[in-house]
């Protein structure tokens, strides 16, 4: 908590904006409120309800298969996806966002990531 709250008025005194993950509370509502009163000003950042899956993939050039492989998903979930049959989770419409925004990025972070656990891995064996 310390460490937030440093960080937090870091940010105040320096006029910076900046993006702070709080875990679950009970009062989102209540929390942003009382965040309101300080001066600060705070949102939710929950991915869209909604996302085109298709138009994501499309807009990177990638076929289902190259775009299932580019990013660690599941060919057949992908398609299931694109075809209405079933709906990306939270956190698949964040990693989806996160591809949107940046195609070339998150290929580039997943490799590093990718190769950073097996080295953690065999490094660990």
């Amino acid at each position: 908590m310390g460490q937030a709250h440093r960080h937090l008025t870091r940010l105040l005194r320096d006029g910076e904006e900046g993006v702070i993950e709080v875990p679950q509370v009970e009062n989102v509502d209540g929390l942003i409120a009382d965040l309101k009163e300080c001066g600060i000003a705070a949102e939710v950042a929950d991915p869209p309800a909604d996302i085109d899956v298709q138009a994501v993939r499309k807009r990177t050039g990638y076929s289902q298969d190259q775009f299932a492989l580019a990013y660690g998903l599941d060919v057949a979930t992908l398609r299931n996806w694109e075809q209405g049959r079933t709906r990306p989770d939270l956190t698949a419409r964040s990693y989806l966002t996160m591809i949107a925004s940046d195609p070339d990025g998150m290929r580039k972070r997943r490799l590093q990531a990718v190769k950073a656990a097996k080295q953690a891995a065999s490094a660990s064996a």
